[in-house]
Parts: structure tokens; sequence; C-alpha cells
């Protein structure tokens, strides 16, 4: 092929340039519309914020906003790419087949990364939990610090600060309540004490100093007459999530212990009864 015909064969300047001057009109267009797009979504988070008054309702707007914006980024990126390669006359099948391939690799190598990140969407976006809620994630009770899509921050009652990736949390308990409530059953015999209640309020403030149990001060009810045994003491006790095993192993023999001492034992064949109370709707 001599020189004549190779030169021929390439792309005269003009040409050149009305390529290159449509590629930077995609490029610009493409660069205008994202910012429009952004401006649009900057907007609708900030009306979320203003009409959303509880937060996890409002990192929920967020996170979806976020995940919108960063869809748009990329959806453009790759058109406007697409664009400038059938501009430049370059065919983009092999482009896309290696990029194809090559993101195959990295999804591999960062399975968990993209695991703690989906995780971490729908525990958002379905309001599993929040800041400031008292969960049970793994096993370890506290409150949550941070919510955000690759880790959950809690910080457990003794202070410690806990990581969990999103990506491992198989199972997580919100207590809604901020407490977990029981009713404790005290039974009397025949011979019921002259104040029932002060004697079992006794036993729960000496038990209070102690372990620091409970998130409220107890709620006692009335000494109720039943026909199987003499009398029944019901008690509301509030525990603080991770010291309810204290309340269950501990409690009840106290109280056992102390209507023993005070001469009034528990009726035969009768326990105190500890129970977990429903949440209130």
């Amino acid at each position: 092929m001599n020189l004549k015909a190779l030169r021929d064969e390439l792309p005269s300047p003009e040409h050149l340039l009305v390529v290159a001057g449509k590629a930077v009109a995609v490029i610009v267009a493409a660069w205008l519309v994202y910012l429009v797009l952004r401006r649009a979504i900057r907007a609708a988070a900030g009306a979320a914020d203003a009409r959303v008054r509880e937060e996890s309702q409002r990192q929920r707007v967020r996170t979806l906003l976020l995940l919108l914006n960063s869809v748009v980024k990329y959806a453009l990126v790759f058109v406007a790419g697409i664009w400038v390669l059938r501009l430049l006359a370059l065919d983009p099948t092999p482009i896309l087949a290696g990029a194809g391939i090559a993101g195959l690799a990295v999804g591999f190598g960062a399975q968990n990364l993209v695991r703690d990140v989906v995780s971490g969407f729908f525990i958002i976006m379905e309001g599993q939990y929040a800041v400031g809620d008292l969960v049970e994630i793994n096993g370890v009770f506290g409150q949550v610090e941070e919510v955000g899509l690759r880790i959950t921050r809690l910080r457990d009652p003794s202070g410690e600060i806990r990581y969990f990736p999103n990506g491992s949390i198989s199972t997580a308990n919100n207590y809604v309540e901020r407490c977990i409530p029981y009713v404790v059953s005290v039974p009397f015999a025949e011979e019921v004490p002259a104040d029932p209640a002060a004697l079992v309020g006794g036993v729960l403030e000496d038990f209070e100093r102690e372990f620091q149990a409970f998130a409220r001060p107890p709620v006692l009810g009335p000494v109720e007459r039943l026909p199987t045994y003499a009398a029944v003491l019901r008690a509301e006790v509030r525990a603080i999530p991770g010291r309810q095993s204290l309340i269950e192993q501990k409690l009840p023999g106290r109280l056992a212990a102390a209507l023993e001492r005070a001469g009034h034992p528990l009726p035969a064949g009768t326990d105190i009864g500890l129970a977990l109370r429903p949440p209130k709707p």
C-alpha cells in the first residue's frame, strides 16, 4: 500500500474535528443531565427531611435517594461512553465483554462487601432497627449507635463498642419498649403477711441495688385471693436488655428465701412465677 492510498484512508482533519465536537457534546450533555437529576434528588431529600418526623424513616429515604443518585450517575456514564465509542467508529462489544469478565472477578473477590451492602440496604429499608434502639444482634445486647450500608455499630451494657458487618447478622431482636417486661407472681399460704407489698418490694429494692437489672422501678399489684391457695401478689418488672438472665436465674430464689426468713414459706407445691409479659400494642 503506497503512501497516497494510506492518506486517503485516514479521516480528514475536518472529520476528526466534527467527531471530537460530537463526543464532547455528548459528554457535556450527560454531565448537565446528571447535574439536573442530582439537584432534583437533593431537593427530594430536603423535602423528605422536612416532612418525615421519624429518624428511621428519614434514614430509609436518604438511603434510597443515595442509591438512586448512584444508579443515575453510572447509567449516564455507561450510555455516554457507548455513544462516544460509536462516534469514534469503535465496536464496544469486545470492551463490554472484557468489562463483564473483570466485573465477575471483582465480584468474586468482593462478595463479602457486596453481601454487607445489600444486607445493610434491606435493614434500613425494612426498618428492622434504627439508631437509639435497644437490640440483640447475634446474641449481643446493646444500643444501636450507627446503621450504615456496610456495618452496624452497637454499644453493649458494659460500654464496649461492637461492630457487626451487616452480611454476618443472622439474628436481630429489637426491644421496642427499650426493656423486657416480666410479671412476677408471689403465692402466699393461709397466713398472709400484714404488708405483703412491703415484704416483696423490699426484696426487689435489694435486688436492684445489687444487680442494677431493672429499667424502671417495679410496680406492685394488689393481693388477689385465689381458690387454689390463699393469695397471690403480682409485680411487674422491666429488665434492661442483657440483664434479664439475672432476673430469671436469681430473683425467684431471692423472693422464696425472703419469704422463708419472714416466716411465710411458699405454699406446698407452688413456686415463684416468672413470665414474660406481652408488649402493649
